[in-house]
C-alpha cells in the first residue's frame, strides 16, 4: 500500500515537473513570438512608411510633369481640333460643288503644271487616266488645257491617289503628273490655314 502511494506521489511529482517545464517552454515561446511580432510590426510600419514616401514622391513628380506638359497638350489638342474642323469643312465644301466648279478646280491645277507638261507633249501620245469624271468631261478638260495634244483616255479608280474626289493622272514614258481636287484642297488648307481657321472658328491665337 505504501509502495502504491509512493508511486502515485512520484507520478504527481513527475507530472508537476513536466507541467512546469512545459509552462516555461510555452512562456519562452510566447515571449519569442511576442518579440518577433513586435519586430515584424516595426518592420511592417517601416515598409509602410517607405511605400507611402515613394508613392508621395511619384505623385509629386507626376503632378509636376502633368503641369509642365499641360500648356503643350492644350495647344496640341486645340491644333488637332482646328485641323479636324477645317478638313471636315473642306470636304463638305468639295461635296457641295457642282460639276463645272469641280472641273474649274482641275483646270486650275493643270494650269499650274502647264509649262512642265507642254515641254514633253509635242510628238508624244500620253496616257490620261481619270476617276469620277466622264470621258467627255475629261476630253474637254484636256482639250482646253492642251489644245492639239493627243491622249489615250482610260477610266481608272486611281487607288494610288488619296482622296475621293475627281482626279487625273497623266503618264509619259519618263514622267507622271497627278492632278486631284483632294490635293488642291490640301494645298489650300496648308497655305491658308490661319485665314480659314479664323473664318471658321473666329479670331484665334494659334500659338
Amino acid at each position: 500500500m505504501e509502495e502504491l502511494q509512493t508511486t502515485e506521489a512520484l507520478d504527481k511529482e513527475i507530472l508537476e515537473d513536466a507541467r512546469k517545464k512545459a509552462f516555461k517552454i510555452l512562456k519562452n515561446a510566447d515571449d519569442s513570438i511576442g518579440s518577433s511580432f513586435a519586430s515584424w510590426e516595426k518592420k511592417l510600419q517601416k515598409s509602410k512608411e517607405k511605400v507611402q514616401r515613394s508613392f508621395a514622391e511619384k505623385k509629386e513628380h507626376l503632378t509636376l510633369e502633368i503641369m509642365a506638359r499641360l500648356p503643350m497638350d492644350k495647344r496640341r489638342i486645340r491644333s488637332e481640333t482646328i485641323d479636324r474642323f477645317l478638313n471636315e469643312a473642306m470636304e463638305d465644301f468639295l461635296s457641295s460643288l457642282d460639276c463645272p466648279a469641280m472641273l474649274r478646280i482641275l483646270e486650275n491645277e493643270l494650269g499650274k503644271r502647264k509649262t512642265e507638261i507642254s515641254a514633253v507633249l509635242p510628238g508624244r501620245e500620253a496616257s490620261l487616266r481619270y476617276r469620277h469624271l466622264s470621258k467627255e468631261e475629261c476630253t474637254a478638260l484636256a482639250a482646253s488645257s492642251f489644245p492639239g495634244a493627243s491622249f489615250r483616255y482610260s477610266e481608272d479608280p486611281l487607288y494610288m491617289v488619296s482622296g475621293s474626289f475627281p482626279a487625273l493622272v497623266i503618264d509619259f514614258s519618263h514622267l507622271r503628273i497627278t492632278i486631284s481636287a483632294d490635293r488642291a484642297a490640301e494645298a489650300l488648307l496648308l497655305d491658308k490655314r490661319a485665314e480659314l481657321a479664323a473664318a471658321l472658328l473666329g479670331d484665334i491665337d494659334d500659338g
